[in-house]
């Protein structure tokens, strides 16, 4: 049954008297006034999801409370209802916020149709808000972690260019945050509000990224049966995440090139060109540079994209921040597994802080989840952590090449333990292993493992 809160405000005795039973009737609770006086007072003490309000009252008018109760709450819903409708007062109350507009006289199945149609929007809106508050939360600032120089000269220079509409090139390894820093851009700048779309430009072909990148007209090419909106015009007063853009081909390098310059967008097969303003954060693992001299990236696309270039440094080059990352994926995870561990062991955190971390933040938060899945008691245990963080540089030395594993054989056995750690469940190894669930099903063929 509906819970929601309604305040009626009119002045007709019967009307008000009806539709207050009707609504009741339907689960909701009334409020009801005779004026704008007094439903002024009420919605003061209270909070209404929805208000219908007659325009014509004594005293204040129906206008005025509209805009009174938009002034005290931006999320409040409000019915205009009159006997002496014109569109110019229809478009007055729509300009000051209202929902829907009810002309009298109509019937009380009228009210009930429009009074759920605009509670549904409301509970739209108010979810939207929620989930908006929440990523802009997840990727504040404070949500980058890292107390290191390094760290903080990152955040520093986000913070100096998240205001701007600037292009921007973020440089790091695999694993670094690449795409956690466009996000916190994007949610700390005037576009926060608007769509956030990520792009792999590596993990598509030429064709298919054209289309996904500036979508396409029906009859295109083959297998394009209608008409698709591509990234730049579905996120459009928004941001646009380009990660791989080294891996681009030349061809559409030019075409990402004139998008920049000129702010407009021409679906594959069309001769129309669309305006769009979409602000592109770019980023690669590679040395643009260099493939600028070796003419395999174009120079004036490299120059439109580093406008501001941010450099995420690999883990290893800021260890001192590896044991506050470990707490943090370690509160991530115990969370979302409903485990108590407490803390990590001085033990577990020396060789947390001793490994270079090839694979970077990524890895970290692979290996704390894993450890996580494994330990049963309230410390985490170096017991849980795999193996290859455990040799020491020593150790290392004295292994005979007669005793080392082929790359097959180590894929197969760290495959297994994952596995156990999830008790067979593909889609959380998958995730601990930073690939889907397809590629993990492959190897695992491809390895001799059972599937089942």
């Amino acid at each position: 049954m509906p819970s929601e809160k309604i305040l009626v405000v009119e002045d007709d005795p019967k009307m008000l008297k009806a539709i207050t039973t009707l609504l009741q009737k339907q689960g909701y609770e009334v409020t009801s006034s005779v004026d704008g006086e007094s439903a002024l007072i009420q919605a003061e003490q209270g909070e209404f999801d929805l208000a219908i309000v007659d325009l014509k009252l004594p005293g204040i008018d129906g206008l005025e409370v509209l805009k009174h109760l938009r002034k005290m709450d931006k999320t409040v819903s409000v019915i205009m209802m009159t006997a002496y409708a014109t569109i110019d007062s229809a478009v007055e109350a729509m300009k000051e916020g209202a929902q829907d507009y009810l002309p009298k006289p109509f019937n009380l199945e009228e009210i009930r149709i429009v009074v759920r149609k605009v509670l549904e929007r409301h509970e739209l809106l108010l979810k939207n808000k929620y989930l908006q508050g929440q990523l802009k939360g997840r990727y504040k600032f404070g949500n980058i972690i890292g107390e290191s120089t390094k760290i903080k000269e990152v955040l520093e220079i986000i913070g100096k260019v998240a205001a701007s509409k600037s292009t921007i090139l973020v440089y790091g390894e695999t694993g670094t945050g690449k795409e956690l820093v466009a996000r916190a851009i994007h949610f700390n700048s005037s576009r926060a509000d608007n769509v956030f779309l990520p792009v792999n430009c590596g993990a598509l072909s030429e064709n298919l990224l054209e289309s996904e990148l500036f979508g396409h007209v029906k009859g295109a090419f083959t297998g394009a049966v209608s008409n698709k909106r591509g990234v730049f015009e579905v996120a459009d007063k928004g941001t646009i995440f380009l990660d791989e853009v080294g891996d681009i081909s030349q061809g559409l390098q030019q075409k990402l090139l004139r998008v920049l310059e000129e702010g407009e967008v021409q679906p594959v097969g069309s001769t129309n060109r669309k305006k769009v303003d979409v602000r592109v954060i770019a980023a690669t693992n590679k040395n643009l540079e260099e493939m600028v001299k070796n003419g395999s990236f174009r120079e004036d696309l490299f120059f439109r994209l580093s406008v501001v270039p941010i450099e995420i440094p690999p883990l290893r080059e800021h260890k001192e921040d590896i044991i506050l990352l470990a707490q943090h994926f370690l509160g991530i995870f115990c969370k979302e597994n409903h485990k108590p561990i407490q803390s990590i062991s001085n033990e577990a955190m020396e060789i947390l802080t001793g490994y270079d971390w090839p694979g970077n933040v990524r890895e970290l938060s692979n290996v704390i989840e894993r450890a996580v899945l494994l330990e049963e008691s309230e410390t985490l245990e170096q017991e849980c952590l795999p193996d290859r963080l455990k040799i020491s540089e020593s150790a290392e030395a004295q292994i005979e090449v007669e005793d080392l594993q082929t790359l097959e054989d180590v894929s197969r056995n760290y495959i297994k333990q994952v596995l156990e750690a999830t008790d067979g469940n593909k889609s959380k190894a998958a995730k601990i292993l930073g690939i889907n669930r397809t590629s993990l099903w492959r190897m695992m063929r491809r390895l001799k493992l059972d599937t089942d």
